[in-house]
Order: C-alpha cells, then structure tokens, then sequence
C-alpha cells in the first residue's frame, strides 16, 4: 500500500460563549458538554468567549462550517447593536448561509430577538432545556447541509468525482498519481503537490463532468452560474489565459480584410488575433502623462469623425471597398490603474462598430463593489431596452486579482447588435481550447465566482479597497511631515483633496474619513482642471483611478515634466526592494506601482512602508552598496565596489537629464509608425524566414517583423508591419538610449520583448531589405 497524506477535512464549528470561562455557572457547564459532544462525533470545535476573539475568528477562519452562537455575551456592542448581532452581520458578509445556531437560556428569551437576527439564524437552542445530544445532531446535519451546498456547480462535481476512486483504463497516463510513486523523483513531485492534484487530473471520458468544448454538464452549470454572478448574458470558462480569450473573440468576430478599432494600449494577444484574422486595424492612442503613466484615449479619438478619418487616412484601410469597422477592442483599467466610463465608452465607440470588446483582464472584481459603478462592461441592464446597443464583450484573468490558477480566464458576452450566436461562437471557442483541460484551472474559475457572488464579493473588493486607501494615506501623510521639514519622501500619485459631496467638507487626501475615500467614487475620478494627473485634454467624469493600484511617486520631475536638479531613480528603490521580497508590478523612472488585491492580508502593507522608511535612511546616507545591495557588487565588483547607494542614484539621474528615455518612450508611444503591411501579412514574411536582425542605429526604414514591446507593461511600441521612420523614430532612440543605460548599470538592465541585444546593441527581427 503506498502511503500518502490525503486526509478528508473534518467539520468545523465555532462555539461562541463567554460561559467557557464560567464552568461553575448551569450554562457554561451546558455548553462545554455540547462541545465535548461535538467533538465525541468527529467535529473540530473552536472555541471563543469575546465579540473580539469571536470577530477574530470569523474574519480569519474561512474553513468554519457552522457557528453556535450566545445570545447572552455582555460585550459592549456598537451602535445600539448586541455583541451576537454585530458578530451575525459579520457572518452574513463573510460566510453567506452558514448555519447559525443562536444559543439562550431558555424559551422566554426569544423575545428579546429582532425579525433582523431571526432571518440571519438556523436555529435557536435553549440551552437549559435541549439536551447535548440533541442539538449536537441538528447542529451535525446543519453543517451537512451547509458543505453539500458550499462548493458551486463544477467544484461540487470534480470533488464528488474524485471520491469515487474509479480504476481507470484511459488517460492520463500517471493514473491519479500512481505512476509517479513508482521513482522517487516523481515521489517527490506527488508529495509536493498531494494525491487531490492527480485524483482530478482526468481525461475527457468522464461524462459526469460535462463537456469543455461542448459546454454541457456541470461546466455548463458553471458558465451559467458565472454568467449570473458576472452580469452577463452567456459566459464561457478559457483555461488557455486571457491571450486565448482575446484571440477566441476576434476570430469569432472578424475575417480578413475587415476593419477593426484596436486600442494601441492593447496586449500582444490582440497583434495574435491580426495575425490569425487578416483584419485591418486602425488604431486609438492612449495619452501617457510626464512619469510614463499609461492614461486613456481621448472620448475625441472615439468619435465617428475620428474614426472614420482614421480609416480613410491608413494605408491599411483606405483602398477598402467595405470600410465599415465589425469590432472594438479596449483595454480597461489601464496597467496604471485607470478606468473608462464604459457608458460612455459604449455610447461613443458603438456608433462606429457593431462588438465592442472591453479588454478587462486586470479589473474583474469591478462589478463587486459600487465605487467602480458604470466603469465596467457587464453592468446591469446595459442596453437591454435600446436594439442598437453593441454586443459586448469582456474578458477577465481571473488568477490576476481574483481567486483562481494561473491560466484561469472568463469570456462574459453581452449581445447586442450584431450578436454571435453560440453555435458559431463556439467554432471559435474550440479553435483555441484544448481536448485535455486541467479541470482544477476550471473548477477555479468556478470558485472565483462563488466567492465574488452576493455579499462575499463586496466584503472582499471593499478589504482590498480598505488596505489601499490607508497605505494611500500613511505614505501621504509622510510626504507632508518630510515636505514640511524641506526633505523628500516618495507621494502617492492621487488626488491631493477630495470633497465629501454630501456636505461638501473639502479635506487633503490624506487627513479625509477613510468611509469617504473606500465608498465616494468623485474621490478617484480625474478631474480635467486638476494637475496632480498629468493629462491634458480630458473629458469629465471620462475615468477614473481604480484605488487598489497604487503608484507611489519618486523625487525628480515637476508637474509639468521637467527634470529637477535632483532626484531618487525608482529603478534604484525596486532593486533595494527585491532584498526584502517586495516586487512591484511595474517600475519607471520615477514610478513605482504596488497591486492592492483581494489577497492582501491586514496591515501586510506596514512592512512596505517600513521598506520605504529604510530606503530612504539608507540612501540619505549613502550606505555602502556593498551593504545594501551585496548581490549587486557581487556580480560587479569593479563596477559599484566603491559606490554608496547615493552615488549611484546621482550617476543614474544624471544620465536621465541627459538623455531623457523616459521622453523617448512617450513619443514612441504617442506616435504611430507607417504601416507597410498588416501584423499577418509580415507574420508569413517571419514564416518564410524572409526576415534579418537588424541593430537599432542600422533599423531606419525598415520593417518590423515583429511587435517591439518594452517590459513591463509589454505594450506594443512597434506592431508587426510597421516602418522605423527614416528620419525621426522615437522607437529608435528609445531603444538606443536603451542600450546606454545597460551599458553603464550592469544589473539594471530593461526587458523589450520582440528585440534580441547583441554585443550590447538592440536587434529587432526585420523584413529582408
């Protein structure tokens, strides 16, 4: 017999009873027989005698399966409230349906008990009357009832499947495991990841499980389940990523030599579907403000003389003899973190094209919380009353910032105009799925719904939300307290005052209510008189900054984008980070931005203030690199041996001064290059192997191979097709400035995807000249 540490989970109960401490007392002894009867029947009790240790629990301890309440705890309350009551409104955010069991000490107490409490409760239990065994019973079949219903539609089948310890004779070939016990390198693998893994990896054979590519069965319970948590009209699980759903929809969408409206602010996934299609992009151009941050397209650039000039104007388009657009693609939030008003966005974009596809891969929590309200495709009731409205699309990584596997991803359609049936949809849908789906990716996506569903997806969204905003406010309120002193700190890039539109009470962002900034959409929106954003020519109430993504702002250029006389690199800061194991999600010259997401725990960000605090010390004090970045000098000794931490942010904000990357990329990115031909056209060209590497002093005129996408964000510079202008090409200065910088901070090198660096030089796949 081979051995493993599969162990079922037992049920779990949470007694709540100030009587725990008072076995003298006919009450407290009651209880304690009921928990030892608990646990006699193979129930793990905790146990709490506080509204605090109780609200502790319940906030910490998702695995609890029923609670045995006091009705009689003698905490202070709030508002008005008994201490059972707040404690049974916390439940009801953070364990929707658990069963509730509301202990008193006998019948007359029940007057006592608002119609609120009743509904939020199971059963009531008089603990003087009732015997142990009795109520431990109703308690034990409550909890059965409640673990039968937890897990939604996919989930509950895949752990009922994998009960059934079946003896297969088909795929997979490991056998729920087995196979890999039999070596000891596949032992380890097997103990690492435990025996539920292999028991779920299975073939598609198991018709109990329904069908991926047919969409029957139990998956089809959960697409339609996540349709309805989601706000769509049909929803389809993708375990191939987001990349894999973008391509899904615009081969569902397009045909060759369609006009399509791409966001230049879009993911190589969208190049991808060019290249399978044969569609024709004309394209919108986001702003970029002084720091690099990625902002919105104007409204302007989405109106239908724009767009329509567009098309009449690119060599692409031109000469089409059917030049009206068949699809829209957005990417909404932005990788800094800011949000359309898809109403608006609809409005605008859906008098030019018939599908619009909302690109939401980082923003699938929004329709949890109501701050994001009408920033977000899957609202309620949208265009349901208007026969022109769009079809709309939106597609989510849900292992980005919600709860799900890597690979995990949703396809939520909302048909309108022009609609795709779900038959032809469906070709589409199996071009890029696979035959042998990791059921444990689907039964994620699954799980990520359920969790956002009802009260648990707003408990979640507004914690992330909470965490955010108090970090906002610390690092705020230490920018003013060092500003004060003549001294620099890092700034949060936000609002600097917000006004309560109740009362009208104006605050600095740091010193307003935290309700005020957690609930208050006006707080986050970009107002077009403001400054501190950095974007001109905005429309009102056009976006707004999502709160969970938070860029902290290094010393070193004005508001208006000119370079001060000092100034702390951020690229320096994220490399003192990475000692602590901090990694932010995206860093510039004097950007730093830290993802706030449903996973964050309390207070988890105190240590990064804390990593800000030191950075800080040590740089004003020029500590040795050698102490502070070891692994630095270690693979270069002779180059930063002798450099404090100082010496090396002065020697990298020179460098910014003189030549200016930072500038370089935000014209590469506000200018689009002369197409020469489409993404798939040069896409045969890099088949055929018609294509050279090209160094970038020697790139002026040719013709990209392939897209140029600096990282992060990996947003494309140069799509596939495009022409390096002759005479002036910002992509080809940024990339040689590029290659200055990596040149002199070894070990501070940039990533650009789509270019190869030679002997120090950028390369970029070329068409032969």
């Amino acid at each position: 017999m081979i051995a493993t540490n599969y162990n079922p989970v037992k049920s779990k109960v949470l007694v709540i009873d100030e009587g725990l401490e008072k076995l003298d007392s006919a009450f407290g002894r009651n209880t304690k027989i009921l928990v030892d009867e608990l646990t006699k029947r193979d129930v793990y009790v905790s146990t709490a005698v506080s509204e605090e240790e109780a609200l502790a629990a319940i906030v910490s301890d998702a695995s609890i399966h029923g609670v045995l309440l006091s009705w009689e705890l003698t905490d202070a309350g709030k508002d008005g409230k008994r201490p059972a009551e707040i404690l049974l409104d916390e439940l009801a955010q953070r364990h929707r349906n658990i069963p509730v069991f509301l202990m008193a000490k006998n019948s007359e107490q029940v007057k006592t008990i608002n119609e609120d409490v009743m509904t939020k409760v199971e059963e009531f239990v008089w603990m003087l009357e009732d015997t142990a065994d009795f109520i431990a019973g109703r308690m034990i079949a409550a909890v059965d009832r409640y673990r039968a219903q937890l897990l939604p539609p996919f989930a509950a089948a895949l752990a009922k499947y994998s009960k059934l310890r079946e003896q297969s004779w088909s795929a997979p070939g490991h056998q729920g495991g087995i196979a890999f016990t039999k070596l000891p390198v596949g032992r380890a693998f097997f103990d690492f990841y435990g025996e539920n893994l292999f028991r779920t990896d299975m073939g598609i054979e198991r018709g109990q499980l329904g069908s991926l590519l047919d969409h029957t069965g139990p998956v089809a319970e959960s697409e339609k389940y996540a349709a309805k948590v989601f706000g769509a009209d049909r929803s389809y699980n993708v375990t191939g990523g987001t990349s894999g759903s973008n391509r899904t929809i615009m081969q569902a969408s397009m045909v060759e030599d369609d006009v399509v409206i791409c966001d230049r602010n879009c993911h190589k996934s969208i190049e991808q579907g060019l290249m399978l299609t044969g569609a024709r992009p004309v394209y919108l151009v986001p702003t970029r403000n002084q720091y690099g941050i990625i902002g919105p397209v104007p409204a302007s650039d989405m109106s239908v003389e724009s767009i329509t000039n567009k098309i009449e104007t690119s060599p692409l388009t031109k000469d089409l003899e059917n030049k009206d657009p068949v699809y829209s693609v957005l990417t909404s939030c932005t990788y800094d973190g800011l949000c359309y008003n898809a109403v608006d966005v609809e409005n605008l974009l859906g008098q030019s094209s018939p599908r619009i596809h909302m690109d939401e891969a980082w923003y699938g929590y929004a329709r949890f919380n109501p701050i994001y309200k009408d920033h977000f495709a899957m609202r309620d009731g949208a265009g349901k009353d208007d026969p022109n409205a769009p079809t709309v699309f939106a597609t989510h990584s849900t292992h980005k910032l919600l709860a799900a596997l890597s690979q995990a991803s949703y396809i939520h359609v909302r048909d309108g105009r022009d609609a795709i049936p779900h038959d032809r949809f469906n070709q589409s849908y199996m071009m890029h799925a696979t035959t042998s789906p990791l059921y444990s990716i689907v039964a994620s996506n699954d799980i990520a719904s359920a969790m956002m569903d009802g009260e648990g997806g707003t408990m979640l969204t507004t914690d992330a939300i909470k965490e955010a905003v108090s970090f906002r406010q610390a690092v705020g309120k230490a920018f003013k307290s060092h500003e004060s002193n003549g001294d620099w700190f890092f700034k949060p890039w936000n609002a600097e005052t917000v006004v309560d539109p109740v009362t009208g009470d104006s605050y600095p962002f740091e010193e307003a209510p935290s309700e005020l900034l957690v609930s208050e959409q006006s707080c986050w929106r970009l107002d077009p008189k403001d400054k501190w954003h950095g974007f001109k020519d905005l429309q009102d109430n056009w976006v707004m900054l999502d709160p969970i993504k938070v860029s902290l702002l290094t010393p070193g250029m004005s508001e208006d984008g000119e370079l001060l006389e000092t100034g702390v690199p951020a690229e320096l800061f994220t490399a003192y980070a990475s000692r602590f194991g901090i990694v932010p999600t995206r860093t510039t010259d004097f950007q730093v931005m830290f993802l706030f997401s449903i996973g964050v725990t309390k207070g988890k960000w105190v240590t990064l203030i804390n990593t800000l605090l030191s950075f800080k010390r040590h740089y004003d004090e020029n500590a040795p690199l050698t102490q502070v970045l070891p692994e630095l000098v270690s693979s270069n000794p002779e180059r930063y041996g002798n450099l404090g931490l100082k010496d090396l942010g002065n020697e990298m904000f020179e460098f910014l001064k003189k030549h200016d990357p930072g500038q370089a990329l935000n014209d590469a990115y506000s200018t689009i290059p002369q197409p020469e031909m489409t993404p798939r056209a040069a896409f045969q060209q890099l088949v055929k192997d018609n294509i050279e590497l090209v160094p970038a002093d020697k790139l002026a005129g040719r013709v990209a191979a392939n897209a140029v996408m600096p990282y992060p964000p990996g947003i494309p510079m140069m799509m596939s097709g495009e022409k390096f202008d002759e005479s002036n090409s910002p992509q080809i200065e940024y990339m040689l400035k590029l290659g200055l910088w990596d040149e002199m901070f070894p070990g501070f090198e940039h990533e650009v995807e789509g270019a190869e660096v030679v002997d120090g030089v950028y390369n970029v796949l070329c068409l032969k000249a």
